[in-house]
């Protein structure tokens, strides 16, 4: 069962149609997301040997997932970074 706010979003991801369906005030993000999963597949498409859609679809879900982990890993040392300097500012008061 959907939520009442919910909307229907329709998006084309390497030649096939797919439905989604999110909240009024993600819908927009989703759609911006989804477009620029469906540009980065048909990139890696052209300019690799890949033929399969699917093979696509995994590379680029592997290059997001990294693309991820290498912002978290960052949010955490400048995390680490600002608990050092509030250390230190608690110990110069």
């Amino acid at each position: 069962m959907f939520a009442e706010d919910s909307n229907g979003i329709s998006i084309e991801i390497m030649g096939k149609q797919h439905q989604f369906t999110c909240s009024s005030d993600q819908a927009v993000d989703l759609h911006i997301a989804a477009n620029n999963l469906a540009a980065m597949c048909d990139d890696i498409k052209q300019q690799s040997a890949i033929g399969n859609s699917e093979r696509a679809l995994l590379v680029a879900a592997i290059n997001l997932s990294y693309s991820l982990l290498m912002a978290n890993k960052k949010i955490d040392r400048n995390q680490l970074g600002q608990d050092a300097l509030i250390s230190t500012l608690q110990s110069a008061l």
